[in-house]
């Protein structure tokens, strides 16, 4: 308990006399047990890598979800690898949602968040580029796998953000 306390008092006096230190700098308590110095996702959102992620079992169109998700100060989620889909899988099990994908008006595809990614799991056939299917759909069948599907479904979805320190 005296650690704890000790420990305690050490990031108050960090954190009194760097006050007045440039803005930018990250204020770290160095001697405090390991985890006070992690960055966080709040509750309710689950850190997978750099992000948060949160899901919103609320069916609705997929421009509504990325108003929901702006709502929180997030976007719809963007996958950037392999690792990043196995884990959004694994948390939502065998759910079809909405993710932050989008087709353009010359056809290509691009994340709403404005990241760029070589990184695709399409479905076998997909994208089938029908006349209406302009938006990401993590699909519920054959490992999770993408599918360009109507805006107006009304689905459940995935919101992310960057973690901040």
């Amino acid at each position: 308990m005296k650690l704890l306390t000790l420990c305690a008092l050490l990031c108050a006096m960090v954190a009194v006399t760097t006050a007045g230190a440039k803005s930018h700098l990250v204020k770290r308590c160095i001697y405090c047990p390991d985890g006070w110095n992690q960055a966080r996702c709040p509750y309710g959102w689950t850190q997978v890598g750099s992000r948060c992620f949160t899901y919103n079992q609320t069916p609705m169109s997929w421009d509504s979800a990325k108003r929901h998700c702006w709502g929180l100060g997030a976007n719809l989620a963007s996958l950037h690898t392999y690792w990043e889909h196995q884990r959004i899988m694994q948390l939502l099990g065998n759910t079809a949602v909405w993710i932050g994908g989008s087709k353009g008006l010359k056809g290509t595809w691009f994340w709403s968040d404005g990241t760029s990614s070589s990184f695709s799991q399409w479905c076998w056939g997909e994208p089938s580029n029908g006349y209406y299917e302009n938006c990401l759909q993590m699909s519920s069948r054959d490992s999770n796998c993408w599918l360009d599907a109507w805006c107006g479904y009304h689905l459940p979805s995935v919101c992310a953000k960057n973690i901040v320190n």
